[in-house]
């Protein structure tokens, strides 16, 4: 090959004779080779292989002018005689149905495009009474054209449009909406003053007229020559419930008598009704505000309805009433929260202490009660709990003192210690309803729901009144939803308010 090559390559390559050299074995080479002599080798050769490619000329890039020697001069001219050469040769082929219809609504858009146009130009317009006057115009009208003749020239002004609406509305429905915004207006003028009074109550501006108490339907006792003597036998027995009828029929002889609505509020408090003692405690302190029996009694049903604002000052008033002043002179100050006021809590509170302070090493039970139900108010409940022992160390026969320290024990998470005193209370008072409810929620937190189901029947059983509303019933579904294996009747039964049914079940489920 050499004497073909040698011709045109002109001198020896390099190259060729590295390859003829490798071409031998390599088992000849000499050991001795070190490799910095290769490396310099190879660096001749790339060397020599980079200045030829450097030599040689770049080849040349793809030149777009070359191109435009082949396009049309004008392009616009061009395209559009291709377009009307395509159209030509296309209204020549036979034509089809769809291509028929087509057709058809070209033409018909072209015959109603002077209506586009002017609809178009006018809705770009400004408005005004010139422009929005349309004129009589073909089937084929713009939607604009329409919407702008028959909305827009309404649309002068938010007023005009507000009063355009309101009498369209009273056109179409015949006037009845001037009845609806009338009744409205009524709901709305009756929902304000509910809140006017409700704010009222909240700042105690109204709070001590007295709520008007209602009676029960059937009283046995309307026939007594003295019912208030016989409530207090009654109650003497241990039988609040007949106790607070004695005294309802006392009441109803006369309105004016302090005590017996005093008697009264004590028997709703025992009986697990608040509310109702609420209602008799005021009509009481509306008669005689100095009572200090049912200012306390007052102060005890409010916290026990959450109203905690007003249950201090009620305490406050008791205060001045046991030191033999005029509770008429105290104000109460606006309070629009539902949660305690601190500030005037800690008031209170140094007025109590003082008064503690100043009896020196005699202790009064009644006091002590007292701060006991103050401490309540603020969750002080180790302090409250001091005080109450007091108290009872004093009046230990006291059944009310008793269950006011279960209370207070289980709101300190002390129920163990609770059960044990409400169950004091119920030994020197086994009628006491409110101490056997307590109990049974007692039970429900030791988790013995069955327990606790006895109590709260007991506690319905004895108690008098409207059982079918009562509060017990609302606490026993929830005791038997926790029962574990409760017979499946137990909860309709409860639903339905059936003493008896629910008793039965309880027997059943015992046995």
């Amino acid at each position: 090959m050499k004497s073909f090559a040698a011709p045109e390559c002109g001198q020896s390559n390099a190259v060729v004779s590295l390859a003829r050299n490798f071409g031998q074995s390599n088992q000849r080479l000499p050991a001795t080779v070190s490799a910095p002599a290769l490396s310099s080798t190879a660096d001749s050769l790339a060397n020599e292989y980079l200045r030829a490619k450097a030599a040689q000329p770049a080849p040349a890039s793809f030149n777009m002018q070359s191109l435009t020697t082949n396009l049309p001069q004008n392009m616009s001219a061009a395209s559009t005689s291709l377009a009307n050469k395509w159209a030509s040769e296309f209204a020549q082929a036979p034509m089809s149905s769809s291509a028929q219809l087509a057709t058809n609504w070209t033409k018909q858009y072209n015959l109603s495009r002077p209506v586009y146009s002017q609809a178009w130009t006018t809705a770009q317009a400004p408005m005004s009474s010139t422009s929005m006057q349309m004129g009589q115009g073909t089937s084929h009208d713009f939607w604009s054209a329409e919407y702008l003749k028959t909305v827009d020239d309404k649309l002068k002004s938010p007023e005009e449009m507000g009063d355009l609406w309101a009498r369209e509305m009273l056109s179409n429905h015949e006037g009845r909406e001037q009845d609806v915004w009338h009744n409205n207006s009524d709901a709305m003028e009756a929902m304000w003053k509910d809140i006017q009074r409700r704010c009222e109550e909240a700042q105690g501006e109204t709070f001590e007229t007295p709520a008007q108490y209602t009676y029960q339907e059937q009283n046995p006792y309307l026939s007594e020559l003295d019912p208030k003597v016989l409530g207090d036998r009654l109650m003497g027995e241990n039988d609040a419930g007949n106790a607070m009828l004695a005294y309802e029929a006392a009441v109803q002889k006369n309105d004016q008598d302090a005590d017996a609505w005093c008697r009264l509020g004590l028997a709703h408090a025992e009986n697990e009704e608040d509310k109702k003692a609420i209602a008799a405690l005021q009509k009481c302190i509306a008669i005689q505000p100095n009572n200090e029996e049912a200012l306390l009694a007052l102060s005890v049903s409010m916290a026990n309805e959450g109203m905690d604002n007003e249950s201090l000052f009620e305490l406050q008033k008791w205060l001045v009433a046991h030191q033999g002043g005029d509770v008429s002179s105290i104000t109460k100050s606006p309070n629009y929260s539902s949660f305690l006021n601190e500030t005037m809590f800690a008031k209170v509170e140094q007025e109590y202490l003082n008064v503690a302070r100043q009896q020196g090493g005699t202790a009064d039970a009644a006091l002590q009660n007292a701060l006991g139900v103050l401490y309540n108010l603020n969750r002080n409940y180790e302090r409250a709990v001091d005080c109450i022992k007091i108290a009872i160390a004093i009046k230990p026969e006291d059944p009310r003192l008793w269950n006011r320290l279960g209370a207070t024990l289980a709101n300190g998470d002390r129920t163990p210690e609770a059960v044990a005193a409400y169950r004091e209370a119920l030994q020197r008072y086994p009628t006491y309803v409110r101490a056997r409810y307590n109990l049974g929620i007692s039970c429900m937190q030791l988790a013995s729901h069955r327990e606790a189901l006895d109590h709260f029947l007991s506690a319905l059983e004895l108690q008098k009144g409207d059982k079918m509303s009562s509060t017990i019933w609302s606490t026993m579904w929830s005791a038997a939803l926790r029962l574990r294996d409760a017979p499946p009747n137990l909860t309709p039964a409860i639903d339905n308010r059936d003493i008896q049914g629910v008793k039965q079940i309880l027997q059943s489920f015992a046995s």
